[in-house]
């Protein structure tokens, strides 16, 4: 899953725990100390989850994006999901 955290606290090994927007406490042991809200990623019965960089995942998806346009698995109209898909990756420069 991915949704927005907040960070909410600390444990006892000084790692920051999370409240994401849908009410999952989570360890988010690489939560950088100098922001508010992150993006994070986490399996619904996780106790810990990972801080998701967007300009990384923009670029996931802009790669992902390219490789079904290149191999032809969506050769007619896109479908709804695929340019959700590609609004996200927009201005994405792929490495």
């Amino acid at each position: 899953m991915l949704d927005l955290a907040i960070s909410d606290d600390t444990d006892r090994k000084g790692e920051t725990i999370v409240l994401t927007n849908r009410g999952h406490r989570l360890r988010a042991p690489d939560w950088p100390q100098d922001c508010d809200f992150q993006l994070v990623s986490f399996a619904p019965s996780a106790r810990a989850g990972c801080v998701v960089v967007t300009e990384w995942l923009a670029k996931d998806i802009d790669m992902a994006l390219k490789t079904l346009h290149e191999t032809g698995v969506l050769s007619r109209k896109k479908p709804a999901w695929y340019r959700r898909l590609a609004r996200c990756a927009k201005g994405a420069a792929s490495t």
